[in-house]
């Protein structure tokens, strides 16, 4: 007697794996996307990795390019060229949103992104050489770009040049998240034969001497096992046609309870590696995985430790390299608005817009912007108001020492 297993296909599974680790949202990965980042011999093995990381570099580039690039002239909010270049088209090529998008994700993948500017457009590099100096400015040749290498250097003060930490935050989560993938393909396993169609062959003694159409037993049990059976498990409907002295049977003996502990084991691994993702992203985990439970606070963790510090960065690139030290005196230089990313409800905050123009915290103009309202542009949109309940101390301090001395009198 002999056991036979039917493995399953494997396509199933990993339409499953792709939704569990996305949250139960579809990501677009493109083919390039992979191919420029990762070594294709380990994609196979980095799978469940990949998913968690591009959803994480994607939801934060996304953020990202929603912000609004504000710039300022002499203190003041000024819509010129350099407002169009950063909120509307960097390049021929490419409109702002999908310039932003890519230079996070080139910046979060390589751990440093370089922007150069040509002919009064914002290109980023794909590869370049680095020469680093200890007094003198950084040197970038080979800059290269869809098909062409430009044949000049970039002076560090030429160019604009993003880096995070001196880490590789790619080889960290690789490092991490390789003891998962170990568990992972251990538990894919389990499920597999788990899953599969497991059944016995029981073979007559008398078999063994019998011939069957000219072949011998040794030849008919050699086909049988090969390619009889494995014709009848690939098929969605088949007929198994066996010789005397051969029977199969079926085994379906705690199918069901196997299953479901093998897959709340690769739900487990999944689980831990959007968790170690997250946390090397400073993503809030519940965020990763879809959770919508208190979606506000995740959302302000997010905004606060992942978003900020990284348009801090940018801010800070930007202003010292295409404004400079005598322009940002004067009030010149560009602010990046993270406010616009969170989608407000203006019915939800109408008591606390009130308070803020009452205050004379903000006019009616800038409230209206944050709300992604076209501003009114009018004498009375532009002043800031002020309820009368609303007094200089000073003014309090003066009224009331009066009001002493006219009762000393």
């Amino acid at each position: 007697m002999c056991t036979v297993t039917k493995r399953r296909q494997k396509i199933g599974f990993w339409k499953w794996l792709q939704g569990k680790t996305l949250g139960g949202k579809s990501v677009e990965v493109s083919a390039d996307t992979i191919e420029k980042y990762i070594d294709q011999e380990k994609l196979s093995n980095l799978v469940a990795e990949e998913l968690t990381v591009h959803a994480a570099i994607n939801l934060i580039a996304n953020s990202i390019s929603k912000c609004e690039f504000r710039t300022l002239k002499n203190g003041k909010e000024y819509n010129g060229e350099e407002y169009y270049v950063w909120n509307y088209e960097p390049n021929k090529n490419q409109n702002s949103s999908q310039f932003l998008q890519e230079l996070v994700a080139t910046l979060l993948y390589r751990n440093e992104c370089l922007v150069v500017e040509v002919g009064g457009q914002l290109i980023i590099a794909e590869s370049f050489t680095k020469d680093e100096y200890a007094l003198k400015e950084t040197i970038f040749s080979n800059v290269y770009r869809k098909g062409l290498t430009f044949e000049r250097t970039f002076r560090m003060s030429e160019v604009l040049y993003f880096r995070l930490s001196n880490k590789n935050i790619r080889q960290l989560l690789t490092n991490l998240c390789n003891g998962y993938n170990e568990l992972l393909n251990e538990a894919v396993d389990k499920y597999e034969k788990a899953g599969g169609e497991k059944g016995t062959l029981h073979i007559d003694s008398m078999a063994k001497g019998n011939t069957y159409g000219g072949k011998t037993f040794e030849e008919t049990y050699e086909d049988l096992m090969n390619n009889r059976f494995r014709r009848y498990f690939n098929s969605r409907s088949a007929v198994l046609p066996l010789f005397n002295g051969f029977t199969y049977t079926k085994q379906a003996a705690e199918q069901g309870k196997k299953s479901t502990s093998e897959m709340k084991d690769i739900t487990d691994v999944l689980d831990q590696i959007v968790v170690t993702v997250a946390r090397a992203f400073n993503i809030p985990a519940a965020l990763l995985k879809g959770d919508v439970s208190e979606i506000d606070k995740v959302t302000k963790n997010f905004l606060t430790f992942c978003i900020d510090p990284l348009c801090e960065m940018l801010n800070t690139e930007i202003n010292r390299k295409r404004y400079g030290k005598n322009q940002i005196r004067k009030g010149n230089y560009i602010k990046i608005d993270t406010t616009t990313i969170m989608h407000v409800d203006v019915f939800e905050i109408a008591e606390k817009i009130d308070k803020l123009i009452a205050s004379g915290m903000y006019c009616i103009d800038e409230l209206r912007r944050k709300l992604g309202e076209t501003e009114l542009n009018t004498e009375e949109s532009k002043k800031h108001w002020i309820t009368k309940n609303y007094e200089d101390i000073t003014t309090v301090q003066d009224t009331g020492n009066k009001g002493v001395n006219n009762l000393e009198e």
